[in-house]
């Protein structure tokens, strides 16, 4: 009986109940990110990049701050500049030449020096992606 009446709710309202509904998105894998930064300055702490194996740009990264830092401010910018990928990567010849990308700019309020941190999700252009804890020293 039960059964019946999830049936006949789910057709009233529009859903086909021989169709089960799509299993959930995976979650996104987890990096930590750690940098120091001067006191009183800005810095670029990463730069993103998606690229082919020729280096040609796959398309834009998509940075979106998902925690923002108690003790500074963080601020993503469209680029050109030098990926820096792991000597065994495919694409660290890549390292040698400016590619389109987002770099993210890290800088502690007025006097503060200490310990901060925020989280980021990293969309690639082929639709991959991973959240980011970064954490920072400023000193």
């Amino acid at each position: 009986m039960m059964i019946r009446l999830a049936a006949a709710l789910a057709t009233s309202l529009g859903a086909d109940p021989a169709v089960a509904p799509p299993p959930p998105a995976p979650a996104p894998s987890t990096y930590n990110l750690e940098r120091i930064v001067p006191r009183g300055e800005a810095r670029t702490i990463a730069f993103y990049a998606s690229l082919f194996p020729d280096c040609t740009a796959q398309g834009p990264v998509v940075i979106r701050l998902l925690t923002p830092p108690r003790h500074g401010r963080v601020t993503i910018e469209t680029v050109q500049s030098f990926p820096q990928f792991v000597a065994t990567s495919p694409l660290a010849e890549c390292n040698t030449r400016k590619v389109p990308g987002k770099r993210m700019i890290y800088e502690g309020e007025e006097g503060y020096e200490g310990a901060d941190t925020f989280r980021i999700l990293v969309i690639n252009a082929d639709g991959t992606g991973y959240e980011s804890d970064v954490k920072l020293s400023v000193r």
